[in-house]
């Protein structure tokens, strides 16, 4: 919050362009922006130096290589994770936007300290801000309070968020009972399953903008713990790839064909789920199993809008 020395606490634009010249780097001034920058101390924006020094070494030593988060590397990410796993549906959503690149607003409180972190929500965001998982965008005073815009700073940061929600939510699934969705799924009960994927829905915090990389991710997840299945992503099947299959072992011969999409608003779940099913028997999906000794098929379209979904199947 200081304008006092802000410059000295990272890397400024000239300096990042200086220090990418000097090793031919110049064209990867975008991407180490992207990744690094964007950090701000009074006035002054500046790069994570760490950051900045791991990339350039990396990139000298192999002009090919991708950029990483270095900074997560030195951090336990302690304070994202008990965010996370105290998150209420308002936090989530707060979450949710910032993953997307959208911002918060929230007051600031330079005394905090160690033991004070855990005490309030305000607190915690507060904390983020100090250790550099959040930034400033703005700020405002009202009254005898000074409330802060806060955003995600870079790629980097945002990746962190991100790995920290697949650990919390890949544990969270281990200690959940999931019986409810697979005997809905085993027994075609569509609309029990819409429930229990919706009501799993409300519990996650989305990372992908609602995109079905998300969907792809969050129902992989859930059956992966599906006794007696074996879970397949994006495999190669008949005319194209099915999203996810359910395979039993090959003698008992049942296989269960799985098609997602996002629809563009809920008015239009059930003709996309209908898309979604059709999709599964034009493009044969179930050929190549039928080779492979796979005889009894359950298809699946499933329709996804933020945390809503429509099921549809057919024997």
């Amino acid at each position: 919050m200081n304008h006092n020395y802000a410059e000295h606490f990272g890397f400024t634009q000239s300096e990042v362009e200086h220090l990418l010249a000097a090793y031919g780097l110049q064209e990867k001034q975008q991407e180490v922006q992207q990744w690094y920058d964007g950090y701000l101390f009074g006035d002054t924006e500046v790069y994570n130096p760490w950051s900045v020094l791991n990339y350039v070494k990396a990139a000298v030593s192999s002009p090919q290589a991708f950029p990483q988060t270095y900074w997560a590397n030195t951090s336990s990410n302690d304070i994202v994770r008990k965010l996370i796993e105290l998150a209420d549906g308002s936090i989530r959503q707060e979450m949710e936007s910032l993953i997307e690149g959208g911002t918060i607003e929230k007051p600031v409180h330079e005394e905090i300290t160690y033991d004070e972190v855990y005490k309030s929500e305000d607190n915690l965001w507060n904390f983020l801000f100090f250790t550099g998982y959040l930034k400033k965008q703005g700020e405002r005073f009202d009254g005898e309070t000074m409330y802060l815009t806060l955003a995600i700073p870079n790629t980097e940061v945002k990746l962190i968020y991100r790995n920290t929600i697949l650990d919390w939510f890949d544990e969270k699934i281990r200690q959940k009972d999931l019986t409810g969705i697979y005997n809905a799924l085993l027994k075609k009960d569509t609309k029990l399953l819409e429930i229990e994927l919706s009501k799993n829905l409300m519990e996650t915090i989305s990372f992908y903008d609602y995109r079905e990389d998300y969907y792809h991710g969050f129902l992989g997840g859930l059956l992966k713990m599906m006794d007696g299945y074996t879970i397949k992503s994006n495999r190669e099947s008949g005319l194209g790839r099915s999203d996810l299959l359910l395979l039993s072992a090959p003698y008992i011969g049942k296989a269960i064909i799985i098609e997602l999409k996002v629809a563009d608003t809920f008015a239009m779940l059930d003709e996309t789920a209908a898309a979604a099913l059709e999709q599964i028997r034009e493009k044969q999906y179930g050929a190549e199993l039928m080779l492979e000794g796979y005889r009894t098929f359950t298809y699946y379209g499933i329709a996804f809008y933020k945390k809503t979904c429509r099921v549809l199947t057919e024997a």
